[in-house]
C-alpha cells in the first residue's frame, strides 16, 4: 500500500506543480490584468497578492509530494496533522467548487461545465489521497 500511496502522492506533487505554473496562461485567458485594471488599486494589489500566495502555496504542498513523500506515509504527530490538514484544505476547497461559485458561471457553457467536473475530480481525489495516507499512518491501512 506504502509503494501504491507513493506513486499517488508524486502524481499529485506534480499535479499542483503544474497547477502553480497553469496560474499564469490562466490569467492570461480570464483576462486578470484587464479586470484588474477596472478594479480600485487596493483591491487590484490585494487580487494580484492573493493570486501570487496560491501559487506559492501549491509549490509548497507540491514540494514535500514530489520530494519527499514518505512525510506522509511515516507514522509521526506532524506527518499526521499534515495529511489531516492537507485532506481538510482540498475537502473545503471542493465545496467551494459546488457551493461558493454559482451554477450560474457553468449552466450551457459546455467547457465550463467540463472544467467544473475535472476539478470536482481533482479536489476529490486530492482531499481522499491525504485522508488516505493519514489513515495509513493511523494503521487503519496497511
Amino acid at each position: 500500500m506504502s509503494d501504491l500511496l507513493t506513486i499517488l502522492l508524486r502524481a499529485a506533487g506534480a499535479g499542483l506543480l503544474l497547477l502553480a505554473v497553469l496560474h499564469v496562461p490562466i490569467s492570461r485567458q480570464l483576462k486578470w490584468k484587464e479586470e484588474g485594471a477596472r478594479m480600485s488599486p487596493a483591491n487590484t494589489a490585494i487580487f494580484h497578492v492573493h493570486a501570487i500566495f496560491i501559487c506559492i502555496v501549491l509549490l509548497m504542498m507540491a514540494a514535500p509530494c514530489l520530494l519527499e513523500p514518505s512525510i506522509f506515509l511515516t507514522s509521526t504527530r506532524a506527518g499526521l496533522w499534515m495529511s489531516w490538514s492537507y485532506a481538510v484544505f482540498w475537502a473545503i476547497r471542493l465545496h467551494f467548487q459546488w457551493f461558493v461559485y454559482k451554477k450560474e458561471l457553468r449552466q450551457g457553457k459546455r467547457f465550463e461545465t467540463i472544467l467544473h467536473w475535472w476539478f470536482t475530480l481533482v479536489w476529490t481525489s486530492l482531499g481522499s489521497l491525504f485522508a488516505a495516507c493519514a489513515l495509513f499512518q493511523q494503521g487503519w491501512w496497511r
